[in-house]
């Protein structure tokens, strides 16, 4: 036959293969693409993207190529990630790696040829998408980056979900992704059709979908691949038995160069050439077929049991008739094409694949270093085992797979979940594993947790708990019971979750206390703290530490220690709770528990911003935010940390700094309540600046994200921007309603730190109210008695709370109408309200206090002292951007003709300027001046952003046109004739 059955030509295709340049274009521009290309089997994918790869590389991309696995219904996790990091770490040098991989080596680990068991630094399964982000973009900061990630339709869900994470966070940087799929392969229920759906409408996605070939590139292909003109029948008939599709011409023409008939089924077309194989290229073949999409020559070797000689030249007869290709690394083997492997694989009888699946799953047992992948060998010998029917050797292979697959959890629970499947029917399952079904049930929650499935999780746990029985074994069965109770929390149930956990207390002998002791308590602190319960979190956690310090149980020591000290700021204690939660970071740090040191900075930093310490709340959240980059957990307690952040800068008056920090954290893409943070500042910062149509909407965005979360540290002040916006509009009524309702189902939580603003903002709707009335002479509304009632109940312990205090009660002089000679006492009320927001550094409160004060000042007559509050008002308030304060402060400087212009200052004669006779330019009078302070030229570039060769000629320059002779008689000369008057 032909020397090649693959056209040598490229056919057809040009718009695609020009649609995909043109995505690898953009991105070379900083501009990331996602391409993908469906199509039936066999239809052309491949070659298209391989072309598309190939000008690529040849224009200087970095390509990267990985390919899904169809490995049984569970996968095999991240597969092309590993293959196309694998192919990363043969081509470059062990510098460029480390720099390339950085945090991510360690937990990256089980995916690359590195040395095993290396420290993952706390890092687990929910930040295995950040960290291959963060490998991405270091690797496209290097060089333009094109990964290609074949066979969508076979991947897991890990996988999957990786893919859509990457799709939607990866920014500014010169990378294209391009997959490929079966589009006749994903069905209704396939993982990825939703996907799809949602790729569709986002535009840095590009969806190609490849149709058959027409008749006349039928016959350009059948001509390329004859390499002669090829008769009009012969196309014909390629034609009609192919219907365009790639892969069958060529497998048609294949049979026209062999002679063979042509068959009407494709199952028979695709196996008519391997009929007239050899027998030993046909035995060699299927044993091909079982191991999956390729083989490696030494795996094959030991399970085709054929002598060498006899070995290679069936392979050359399989690899000669293009029915098998030399794998891209050349160690192996694998199909030209997955429909023809599944037509082999499929004719085998039942018992004969059982026993190819038997050798394979033989030969690994027995040196795992046959495979090409020595990570992947532990989920090869479930699927194989499995695929044999062998169930005693299916069952130990499926939990060591699922113990390998930790880092990706939904492939953990498919290969738990089979195990439980299994279980009752392997004789003596617990002696054959060395567990038993309890521990199954557990670790199988925990990988349901882990990936999300909480109901799953909760259900396990409750067979697990029948499993062992009410004459069980205490402390275990309340270690299931603590584990359990997670779940119930998750799930929006913390009610049930804390008496669970009390339950499994009450089992537990007093004395002698154990680990399954320090456990609960732990568990049972944080989860009164979580509800706000700081008694009773203080209570648990001070037995916690106790314990947990007595059975050297670290992790529980220093989780207790860190809600001890939240309990007790939370109590008012707030020097000592801090003390106290430095000690369980320190201890978390020393440990290398590095959620438990996150959740440290957190509440460290949110605890300093209840205190108005807003400086140093910024400074702690920055050290976590900086921990939760490095360790891949951005999106998660990274969104709580940069929430904590932002809000002090809100605080603060840096708004831009503020909307800058939430844009760049919301493109992680983070979910739930750990989006919801951001979008609830984001929310705030919209309504204080007047969008207050954007406020609700983000604030509605908000709550569908905290749906079922009662957290008032989320709900207060949602309700704050909704109450706000609501005023806005005028819609007094439903403001104070939001405002009644949230403190009504609210607590003071953290002392009182989202509590205070609300009853500050209800306030001041109902003084608007009240006065709207006054002036429509109608009878004034009277809500304030229950506000006010509400308002006696929260503590004034901390510089925010006594700010707002302060503020209330100066709102609360506007609620009746005054006459002018009384007046005095609510202007004195609002000067003790803007000395308070003065001290505490806020402008946004303090420009408000100064507008009402100047507003007051004038029904008292004092319209010089009411000018300069309005004045400085109006400059904070525009100077934020806070639009509906400046607003109202330009509305009474017009109603009361107040001047926002300050008087003009007495004219003084400009000084001399002792400098003018030598002729200095305006650049070099800048050089000059830093000069004299002593910075180098380097200092001084990096100030003026010049480069530091132009300062040195500036400084030659200085020195000549004063006459002296260095720098330090520069700077002295400076000194003495100006004194710096420049």
């Amino acid at each position: 036959m032909h020397a090649t059955m693959v056209s040598p030509v490229f056919v057809g295709r040009q718009e695609e293969l020009a649609a995909l340049a043109e995505a690898v274009a953009e991105a070379r521009t900083g501009t990331p693409r996602f391409a993908l290309v469906g199509g039936e089997a066999g239809v052309g994918k491949t070659r298209l993207v391989e072309e598309a790869a190939r000008a690529a590389s040849r224009s200087g991309i970095r390509v990267l190529t990985g390919h899904c696995v169809e490995l049984g219904p569970e996968g095999l996790p991240f597969a092309p990630v590993a293959e196309a990091l694998r192919t990363l770490t043969r081509s470059a040098s062990p510098e460029e790696l480390d720099a390339w991989l950085g945090p991510a080596r360690g937990p990256l680990s089980p995916l690359l040829p590195l040395e095993r068991g290396r420290e993952t630094d706390g890092v687990g399964a929910a930040q295995f998408p950040e960290l291959v982000l963060g490998l991405i973009e270091r690797l496209a900061a290097d060089r333009p980056l094109m990964l290609v990630l074949e066979d969508l339709h076979w991947a897991d869900r890990s996988t999957l979900g990786l893919v859509a994470y990457l799709v939607r966070a990866v920014r500014d940087v010169p990378v294209v992704l391009a997959g490929t799929y079966r589009s006749d392969e994903v069905h209704r229920t396939h993982p990825l059709r939703p996907l799809l759906s949602g790729w569709e409408r986002m535009r840095q996605v590009r969806r190609l979908e490849l149709g058959r070939f027409r008749r006349e590139e039928v016959a350009v292909l059948v001509e390329a691949i004859l390499g002669r003109p090829a008769e009009t029948g012969v196309v014909d008939l390629v034609l009609d038995r192919s219907e365009g599709n790639a892969f069958l011409v060529e497998e048609m023409v294949g049979v026209v160069l062999d002679g063979g008939a042509m068959s009407p089924s494709l199952r028979d077309l695709l196996l008519v050439r391997v009929e007239a194989r050899s027998p030993e290229a046909r035995r060699l073949l299927r044993a091909v077929s079982v191991a999956g999409r390729q083989v490696r020559e030494r795996l094959l070797a030991a399970v085709a049991d054929l002598e060498r000689p006899a070995l290679f030249e069936a392979l050359r007869e399989l690899v000669d008739s293009h029915l098998l290709v030399v794998d891209a690394h050349g160690q192996g083997y694998e199909f030209r094409h997955a429909l023809a492997r599944d037509a082999v694989y499929h004719d085998m009888l039942p018992g004969e694949r059982a026993a190819w699946h038997t050798a394979y799953a033989r030969a690994l047992s027995a040196d795992p270093g046959l495979a090409a992948d020595p990570s992947g060998v532990p989920a090869a010998l479930a699927h194989h085992w499995f695929a044999a029917l062998d169930l005693p050797a299916a069952l130990p292979a499926l939990l060591a797979a699922a113990e390998a697959s930790a880092y990706a959890p939904a492939e953990q629970l498919t290969h738990l979940e089979r195990a439980l499947e299994v279980w009752p029917r392997v004789p003596d399952a617990a002696a054959l594993t060395g567990t038993d079904l309890i521990e199954v049930l557990a670790s199988a929650a925990d990988a349901a947790l882990r990936a999300g499935s909480m109901e799953r999780s909760s259900c396990l746990l409750e067979q697990a708990l029948t499993e062992l029985g009410e004459h069980g074994s205490a402390p275990r069965r309340a270690l299931l019971m603590e584990r359990r109770s997670r779940a119930l929390c998750e799930l929006g149930r913390p009610e049930e979750g804390i008496a669970l956990l009390r339950s499994a207390l009450a089992l537990l002998p007093p004395e002698p206390p154990g680990y399954a002791h320090a456990v609960l308590l732990t568990s049972l602190a944080r989860a009164h703290l979580s509800e706000a319960e700081s008694g009773h979190a203080a209570e648990f956690a001070e037995r916690a530490v106790a314990v947990a310090a007595a059975v050297d149980a670290h992790v529980e020591h220093a989780e207790s220690l860190i809600t001890l000290g939240c309990a007790q700021a939370a109590l008012g204690d707030t020097e000592p709770g801090m003390r106290t939660m430095d000690e369980g970071r320190r201890l978390a740090e020393r440990i290398g528990a590095v959620e438990i040191t996150m959740r440290a900075w957190n509440n460290h930093s949110d605890l300093l911003e209840t205190l108005g310490l807003h400086e140093e709340a910024m400074d702690s959240a920055g050290a976590g935010l900086e921990l939760a980059r490095r360790t891949g957990h951005i999106r998660h307690v990274g969104m709580y940390l940069a929430g904590n952040l932002v809000e002090p800068m809100v605080r603060l008056g840096r708004w831009d700094e503020a909307a800058q920090t939430i844009a760049q954290a919301l493109r992680c893409e983070p979910e739930g309540l750990f989006a919801a943070t951001l979008l609830e500042q984001s929310a705030q910062l919209a309504v204080l600046s007047g969008r207050h149509e954007e406020a609700t909407r983000i604030a509605g965005r908000a709550l569908n994200l905290a749906i079922g979360s009662r957290d008032q540290q989320f709900l207060q002040p949602l309700a704050f921007t909704l109450a706000e916006a609501r005023r806005l509009t005028g819609d007094l009524d439903g403001a104070l309603a939001t405002v009644m309702d949230a403190l009504a189902t609210g607590n003071a939580l953290c002392l009182g730190r989202y509590s205070w603003p609300l009853a500050w903002l209800g306030t001041r709707v109902a003084a608007d109210r009240a006065l709207l009335a006054r002036d429509r002479r109608s009878p004034e509304p009277t809500p304030a008695d229950p506000l006010a009632a509400v308002t006696a109940t929260l503590p004034i312990v901390t510089t925010p709370a006594r700010g707002y205090a302060l503020l209330t009660k100066a709102e609360r002089t506007r609620l009746t109408a005054t006459p002018a000679p009384g007046r005095r006492p609510a202007v004195t009320a609002w000067q003790a309200a803007a000395t308070a927001w003065r001290g505490a550094g806020e402008p946004y409160l303090l420009a408000y206090c100064l507008f009402r004060l100047a507003e007051t000042l004038c029904a008292a007559g004092d319209r010089r002292t009411a000018a300069e509050a309005a004045r400085e008002a109006s400059e904070l308030a525009t100077g934020l951007g806070a639009a509906p304060l400046a607003a109202d402060i330009g509305a009474l400087t017009r109603r009361a003709r107040l001047s926002l212009t300050p008087d003009p200052p007495v004219a003084e004669p400009p000084p001399e300027d002792p400098l003018e006779p030598f002729a200095l330019t305006d650049r070099e009078r800048e050089v000059i001046v830093l000069l004299a302070d002593g910075r180098s030229n380097a200092q001084i570039a990096t100030s003026l952003f010049i480069s530091p060769k132009t300062v040195s000629v500036h400084v030659s320059n200085i020195l000549a046109k004063l006459g002296v002779t260095g720098r330090v008689e520069a700077a002295a000369m400076l000194h003495r004739l100006s004194g710096h008057h420049l």
